[in-house]
């Protein structure tokens, strides 16, 4: 069983997925701060989800153009390992957070062409931490279920580690990997039974398959 792969479950917002994903030590549980989401979860809620967080899964916190107030109460009260950016903030806007905070950046994009990957991995790559790469923004600006052409991501050469993510599931993650040998993946909808409802039994599913390919 590897590791190697890395597994971001996110948009984490009840106890027993909270402890199902601990348990499985994914590397990174992903926390919702976006009022518009399904997944949206609570500052003191979050406090609550995070009681028995472990040293091993880091905490991402994911917010959509977030204003410095916001941030300020997220790292105040739950001390995130990430703050994941997954709006139209710029490069500008990625550095001013990571520096002014001293925190590390995920930049969620979207993409569709090969040349969107380029430009944006131009874009962002001196100002974030870790790229993630998801389906274009369509009702919301993640979590939709929607994938896009992972052929795209053949040879993809990033010096810093990047996510794939958009609509991984378990009957797709292997061919997903197999196809762009990502460092890491992200996953929101493919584990859920209904949007924004997640469920124990399929977090360890995909986590069981991500860890035996």
């Amino acid at each position: 069983m590897s590791k190697s792969l890395k597994i971001k479950i996110c948009g984490i917002n009840d106890k027993y997925c909270m402890a199902t994903a601990l348990e499985c030590e994914v590397e990174y549980i992903g926390l919702v701060f976006f009022k518009n989401s399904p997944r949206n979860v609570s500052i003191d809620f979050s406090k609550e989800l995070l009681k028995n967080r472990n040293t091993y899964s880091k905490i991402v916190a994911l917010t959509v153009n977030p204003d410095d107030n916001l941030i300020s109460k997220i790292i105040l009260n739950i001390q995130p390992d990430f703050i994941q950016l997954h709006g139209s903030e710029t490069p500008d806007r990625c550095i001013e957070i990571k520096n002014k905070f001293n925190i590390a950046i995920i930049k969620g994009i979207g993409v569709k062409t090969r040349e969107d990957l380029i430009n944006s991995t131009k874009k962002f790559e001196n100002h974030s931490d870790i790229l993630l790469l998801d389906a274009p923004s369509m009702t919301l600006p993640g979590g939709n279920g929607s994938k896009f052409n992972w052929n795209i991501l053949k040879d993809y050469d990033y010096k810093k580690t990047w996510m794939l993510a958009g609509g991984l599931q378990s009957n797709n993650v292997q061919e997903a990997i197999k196809i762009t040998n990502p460092p890491a993946i992200d996953i929101s909808s493919g584990v859920e039974v209904e949007k924004g409802i997640k469920s124990p039994k399929l977090i360890k599913d995909f986590v069981n398959i991500c860890r035996n390919i």
